[in-house]
């Protein structure tokens, strides 16, 4: 009767010493360890497929980044791979609020009072939600020339961009700003 040895798998301290030493290989084997059971928590934590693979390659930077004895040894870097994703989630999920309530804020009044002054408060409502409905390039454009002061040379070198372009797309954003706002004028 021949008898088989176990194959024993390499320890995670071992993997990550490997590595440091220069080993890819050893990397791979720790990333492919790991990766499915992080990848699923990242996407239960932020509900984002996109999001949960940035959070799993993040945490395994982390984890290479992090000093040499960080680590304890002999103990397994699951947990410590998942508590790095979680914080990374938290932080994603903080920032990602952040920009919401930025953007919203923004998107509320794209014209604040010092640009509006002398315009009727109904009208710079109006335009307020005019605005947002240009095509990207058009109110790029009138922020740059109106709002920010910019000659329209300026523009163009800006938005890299033709000086008949840029002309273009103002002549069009204020079409389309009086289309939308026919009632109010």
């Amino acid at each position: 009767m021949i008898v088989q040895e176990p194959c024993l798998e390499p320890s995670d301290a071992d993997l990550l010493q490997a590595y440091r030493a220069g080993s890819p290989a050893a990397f791979e084997t720790l990333y492919l360890r790991y990766r499915d059971s992080l990848y699923l928590y990242g996407r239960a934590l932020l509900r984002d497929d996109g999001l949960a693979e940035d959070l799993v390659n993040e945490t395994f930077l982390r984890l290479l980044g992090a000093k040499e004895g960080e680590h304890r040894a002999g103990s397994a870097l699951g947990p410590l791979l998942h508590v790095i994703l979680r914080r990374l989630a938290i932080d994603c999920r903080r920032s990602q609020t952040a920009a919401r309530q930025r953007e919203q804020s923004v998107s509320r009044a794209w014209l604040h009072s010092k640009a509006t002054s002398g315009i009727a408060p109904a009208l710079a409502e109006e335009l307020n939600r005019a605005l947002p409905r240009l095509p990207a390039e058009q109110l790029e454009v009138v922020i740059l020339h109106t709002y920010v002061g910019m000659t329209f040379q300026d523009v163009a070198g800006t938005v890299d961009a033709p000086l008949s372009t840029i002309l273009s797309r103002y002549s069009y954003a204020l079409k389309k700003l009086a289309e939308l706002m026919k009632g109010s004028l």
